[in-house]
């Protein structure tokens, strides 16, 4: 069974008042690094999939980025031989390309250069609606440009934060959105798709929430491996975990165009209101 709304997210996601992007970074012990679960077959199976029809697509690299990415390729082993998950590398990939076929998550090298922190490596099949090949040699800031009010809100905070890490530091951090897709990999076409707004606002869509770490490299000081754990859940089967929570709030606290971003202008009010019967809007 895929893991509980609870277990993947054992902490409040959703926040009362003014929207606004957050961080809400947490710290991380080594041993829960990485999400592993009884889907990792069905996660490995997908990925090799995609990794035969579309490499190009999910495996993007910059000259340079194998020494980093041999040290995430040595972490992502340990920590699976720790479970007692001893698994066969392939040793002709590149490095971060046979330690995302090895687990449920995407994985993407950061770097630190002259222009700030560059996404030099990825191992991405499950993207949540952006092109990976668009993103690759490009700074943090860059790579958020689409994204409403970032700058304003987090973008300087991001970035010092990851020039504040430590080598060894471990961290956590959820991001959601509602889709109406359950499938682990949403392309860039569905970027500006608005989710459609059902007679039942409870039917057919899905909440996705990302599980994020950030690990600053030791033997590569200058490198953050940022993994991505793709969860998804019906509305309908997750509703008792949202009800009371500030989820309906924040749905109506959003500013347009962010979501507009996230695709769920058409759809939130009625959402919040299925959520929450009292409100007025």
């Amino acid at each position: 069974m895929p893991m509980s709304f609870a277990e993947a997210v054992p902490v409040d996601l959703f926040r009362e008042g003014t929207f606004k992007w957050r961080l809400l970074i947490r710290s991380l012990q080594e041993t829960a690094w990485l999400q592993i679960d009884d889907q990792l077959e069905t996660y490995r199976e997908t990925k090799a999939e995609l990794l035969e029809s579309r490499f190009d697509e999910c495996l993007v690299t910059e000259p340079g980025s194998e020494s980093a990415a041999a040290e995430v390729l040595e972490l992502v082993r340990a920590a699976l031989a720790a479970q007692g998950r001893e698994v066969a590398v392939d040793e002709s990939l590149h490095p971060i390309d046979a330690a995302g076929r090895l687990i449920q998550e995407d994985l993407i090298l950061m770097e630190r250069q002259a222009h700030g922190w560059v996404m030099t490596a990825g191992s991405i099949c499950f993207p949540t609606r952006w092109d990976p090949v668009s993103k690759i040699g490009q700074s943090m800031d860059t790579i958020h440009d689409p994204v409403p009010q970032y700058q304003d809100m987090v973008g300087s905070l991001v970035n010092r934060f990851f020039d504040r890490m430590q080598p060894g530091s471990l961290v956590w951090r959820p991001n959601w959105s509602l889709v109406d897709d359950p499938a682990l990999r949403l392309d860039p076409v569905h970027r500006d798709m608005q989710v459609g707004g059902p007679e039942d606002p409870g039917a057919g869509l899905w909440l996705r929430v990302e599980r994020q770490t950030l690990r600053r490299l030791e033997e590569h000081p200058d490198a953050i491996c940022f993994t991505i754990r793709v969860h998804r859940w019906p509305i309908a089967e997750v509703v008792d975990d949202l009800v009371g929570t500030p989820f309906a709030d924040e749905l109506a606290a959003m500013p347009p165009d962010i979501a507009d971003y996230k695709n769920i202008e058409d759809v939130r009010v009625e959402l919040g209101r299925w959520l929450d019967p009292g409100r007025n809007g």
